[in-house]
């Protein structure tokens, strides 16, 4: 954050402003301090809190895949164009600049934070190594990010310090981003984190890293590497003091308080790495599924409305996921799911366990004019759980992905799979089940449209929405595209972006 970091300067002051900053800056304790939070800071604001329905962790995440849509009474060019895939280059998620700012500041403090040892003898060799680790950390997630939505970027791993140094730099291969900066510095992070340790749930400790670590493997489906820091993992210790250990489901938070992963995160066992926008501090925390009582432009799909809330609510007999009725408030408007506004999204809020049509009045709707945080995980054991189960899987152990599988599944109040059963009979149908799995535990946490992009299934799951979709807004059905173009996974480059950069070339399937 080189502009907050900024002291006054005549104006015909040679040296640039930005070099003097970083190397006056960097004197004590509270300065390392300060700049560890610039750099949570930005991504935090990044993800879930630049200004009201701005959260790119689920535009970006989520928002395009079957979990949500965009509600036609009340939309924008934006979530028209996430949810019917027709991406342009002036949209505003398309610009990856915020997260090219978090680089920046990990890459200042990562050269400049050793340096503050040498003026106060609180900066230790633990509190550097501590910072670095975090840095490394935090660089690798945000390129995880570019490479997961836009694939090849330009690599920056110095600050930009000087007026010679220039922004224009090509694309360097995704690959290479992985393999030579994300691989690496995560391994940084390892070594230089201190184990089993307590972490704070709101930073980077052992098992963030080792989560991601694992993400990223499953990214590149090398499943021996991921299943390898996976159970990393479960020697790692979580925010509670306790080993995750990873053995059982009893090692998942309990079915009975399924939702404090949401509301303090602090407190559960189940919790890796949440971040935190506090309205207090911080001002609205106006996700688009937030706390807003009015009508949002993202709601629920319907698709997934009417195959898993309802069934789970409304119908009689209810079946036993706990799950949907403390993601969604199915009675917001009718039991019937074409006239229900499908948007009163409080997976983030301590509603009712379970909420019942006769208690919304005195219960639920106390949530939609609630000025509260929003806690988004970016990591928990569940997520870790059902990544475990997919490796597994994809090595050829069904037996124990069936374990991890049914860990979840079990926790959330259903019958276990039974082995050789038609959801869980080979390894792709069991591959299926995982798949679903994740989007009934995690819808709204940014992860389904990776999951689709990394297990290959854009194309098939939503082709037919997409067309379902453009027909409910006037396409003749003969004329409905879907998902023609698997180029249009990757998002487009922001025309900004392009004109600051003119080494840059388009992804394929867009204009320039």
């Amino acid at each position: 954050m080189v502009a907050a970091f900024s002291s006054c300067k005549k104006f015909l002051d040679l040296t640039p402003q930005s070099q003097v900053s970083q190397s006056r800056f960097f004197k004590s304790k509270y300065d390392v301090d300060a700049a560890m939070a610039g750099m949570y800071s930005g991504f935090q604001q990044q993800m879930i809190g630049e200004a009201q329905y701005k959260e790119r962790a689920l535009f970006w995440g989520d928002y395009r895949s079957d979990n949500f849509d965009r509600f036609l009474s009340y939309t924008s060019i934006n979530t028209t164009e996430v949810a019917m895939n027709a991406l342009t280059t002036d949209n505003d998620f398309s610009d990856w600049s915020g997260l090219y700012t978090v680089i920046g500041r990990a890459n200042t403090n990562i050269k400049y934070i050793p340096g503050a040892a040498l003026t106060d003898s609180k900066v230790t060799k633990d509190v550097i190594n501590k910072a670095l680790s975090e840095c490394y950390a935090m660089r690798a997630m945000a390129y995880f990010y570019i490479v997961r939505v836009w694939g090849d970027a330009p690599i920056r791993t110095k600050p930009l310090e000087d007026l010679t140094d220039t922004l224009e730099k090509p694309r360097d291969p995704a690959s290479k981003i992985i393999d030579q900066v994300i691989l690496p510095d995560l391994t940084q992070a390892y070594a230089l984190v201190t184990k089993n340790q307590t972490p704070s749930v709101w930073t980077l400790g052992e098992g963030a890293i080792c989560a991601i670590m694992a993400d990223v493997y499953m990214w590149k489906k090398d499943y021996a590497n991921a299943i390898v820091w996976i159970n990393n993992l479960f020697k790692a210790k979580g925010p509670t003091g306790a080993v995750y250990t990873g053995t059982s489901g009893a090692n998942l938070q309990p079915q009975a308080s399924w939702k404090s992963m949401f509301t303090a995160p602090n407190t559960s066992i189940e919790s890796i790495w949440s971040i935190h926008w506090d309205f207090l501090k911080n001002d609205c925390a106006c996700m688009t599924t937030s706390w807003t009582a009015n009508n949002k432009p993202i709601v629920m799909d319907i698709g997934l409305y009417n195959s898993w809330v309802i069934p789970q609510t409304v119908a009689s007999p209810a079946t036993a996921d706990i799950r949907p009725k403390q993601t969604i408030d199915p009675y917001s408007a009718s039991s019937d799911a074409t006239k229900s506004n499908r948007d009163r999204f409080i997976k983030w809020y301590a509603s009712p366990v379970n909420p019942t049509k006769a208690s919304t009045a005195a219960e639920l709707a106390l949530y939609y004019y609630k000025e509260l945080p929003v806690y988004l995980p970016m990591y928990r054991l569940a997520d870790l759980y059902l990544l475990y189960a997919e490796a597994l899987n994809a090595t050829g152990d069904l037996n124990n992905a069936l374990k991890y599988l049914n860990y979840v599944h079990v926790r959330a109040g259903l019958p276990a799979y039974t082995a050789g059963s038609a959801p869980v009979a080979n390894q792709a149908a069991m591959a299926d089940a995982i798949l679903q799995e994740r989007q009934w535990e995690l819808v709204g946490e940014g992860k389904r449209w990776f999951d689709l992009v990394r297990t290959g299934n854009v194309v098939k799951i939503m082709d037919p929405i997409l067309r379902r979709r453009q027909v409910s807004a006037g396409t003749p059905a003969a004329e409905a595209i879907g998902f023609s173009d698997p180029r249009r996974i990757l998002w487009p480059i922001n025309r900004s972006v392009l004109n600051a950069n003119k080494k840059l070339v388009q992804n394929p399937g867009y204009g320039g």
